[in-house]
Parts: structure tokens; sequence; C-alpha cells
């Protein structure tokens, strides 16, 4: 058995990550088996797949042609330094499940990490993520949350330009909640493909600030315990009907609103 353990709690560090420690089987995997931490900065060579607990200490890329893949159940602790950020050239997959979630969080509860940053060709898709202290930055690059959470940014969570596609997740928290985020959604510019449904967005200051976007989706969605729920100015188009708003809904040009829901839905947020 000490040379199963032994043998279990080895680590070897890819290029792109510092030397890896291991903890013993009280810790790590979801499972209550033998788990290791593995600490990641500087640029990631090859693909690979993070598991256990990854522990991000410094700045990291993910350089184009590269996808790394987060294992369910995966903790990754991000040093809390307002300027560290995960730049996304090529994919990062994080596939969470309603039983063993991804969780994602600075390493002081209270502190902040900077976002991931998404340029031209850079994806970065989650599943069962719970997302604290952080946010995501497109600018050109492609977002997709799906079954998700997200709250806590030191400035906007999700902003930029680029495609989103935000599904059955919760952006901000439940009211009541103790949140920094300023904007849930900030678009700014025209090139932007925006789908954001069946999603509670809610504590921050601006629900949206939709400044940029044609024929976008936000339909289905609760908008609460915002200061502004929607602030919609520019040449842009945007559906937000059948929508629950906790304050006034949204108006002007080029704002669809309507068979707005009289009560909060409940098939907003995510699924278990």
């Amino acid at each position: 058995m000490k040379l199963a353990l032994a043998i279990a709690s080895v680590v070897f560090a890819a290029c792109g990550t510092e030397p890896a420690a291991t903890v013993d089987a009280n810790g790590g995997s979801p499972d209550g088996t033998v788990g290791t931490v593995t600490n990641v900065s500087g640029t990631i060579a090859a693909d690979t797949t993070w598991r256990d607990t990854i522990n991000i200490t410094a700045n990291t890329t993910i350089p184009s042609g590269v996808t790394v893949t987060v294992a369910a159940g995966t903790t990754i602790n991000v040093t809390a330094n307002p300027s560290l950020t995960i730049t996304v050239q090529g994919s990062i997959d994080i596939q969470g499940s309603s039983a063993a979630k991804v969780t994602m969080k600075p390493t002081v509860a209270t502190g902040h990490w900077n976002r991931f940053a998404i340029p031209p060709g850079g994806q970065v898709t989650a599943h069962y993520l719970v997302e604290v202290g952080g946010g995501f930055q497109l600018s050109g690059g492609k977002l997709t949350l799906i079954d998700s959470a997200a709250s806590r940014a030191s400035g906007d969570l999700v902003e930029g330009t680029g495609t989103v596609d935000i599904e059955y997740s919760a952006i901000g928290l439940e009211p009541g909640g103790a949140d920094s985020t300023h904007c849930a959604l900030h678009f700014d510019l025209a090139a932007n493909t925006l789908k954001v449904t069946h999603t509670n967005l809610s504590t921050s200051v601006y629900g949206i600030m939709f400044y940029g976007g044609t024929n976008a989706d936000f339909t289905y969605n609760n908008w609460f315990s915002n200061t502004y729920n929607v602030d919609a100015q520019g040449p842009v188009s945007g559906n937000f009907s059948f929508g629950w708003f906790g304050a006034k809904p949204p108006t002007g040009t080029g704002v669809t609103a309507t068979n707005l829901a009289p009560a909060r839905l409940t098939d907003a947020g995510p699924r278990p």
C-alpha cells in the first residue's frame, strides 16, 4: 500500500508549469483518492489536462494550437493579483458536471485576479464552472458558458468584442450577496455575436452596458438586484423578450422587450 501511494502521488511537470507538489490521500481528487497539486505559470507548450488542484501562480498563456482540458471536480486557485491574466490564444475546455463542478477562485477570499483574455482564435468553453474574483475579456475570441456561475469581478465580468454564448448560467449573486462587479455584461463594438439566454444577471451596478451589437439574443433571462438592469445606447439591436425584470424593463432604440414574465423565471440559472 505504501508503494502504491508513493507511485500515485508523483507528478511530472509539463513545459510551462512549475514543479508540482503532492498531497496525501485526503486531498486533491473529488472521489477521495490520492490527488495532486500542480503549480502553473508561463506558456503551456503542449496539450494537457488539468485535474485535482491547480495553482495558477503568475500570468499564463495557452498559445494557438494548444488545448487545455480541465477535468470535472478540479479546483483552480489563482494567486490574488489584480494584474494576473490567463491569455487563451488556443483553447481551454472546462468539463465540469453537475456532480463535480470546476471551481476557480482567488487565493485570498476577498481578493481578485484579472481575467481570461480571449484574442482572435482563442476559445474558452466551460460547463459547470463556478468562477469567483476574475472575468472574461474578449478581443475577437469566443466565450461559451453553460450551467456556470461567475461573480465578484474587480470591474466588468464579461466584456469586449467577439462571440458570446451564455446559457443556463448566473452572472452575479442572489439578492443580498456582496458583489464587486461593475457590469455583468459590457459590449461596445458592433462586431459582436451575442447570445445570453436562460441566465440570471444580478447584483452588479449594470446588468448590461449594451453599446454594440446587432440581432443579439437576450431572451428568457432574469434581471434583478442591479442598480441598472439594461443601459442600451448607440446603433444596437437586441431582443430582451420573455425575461423578468426586478426593476424597470429596458427601453430605447433597437431594444425589443415583449411578453415579459410577471414573476422570476424558474428555468433560468444553472441547471441541477
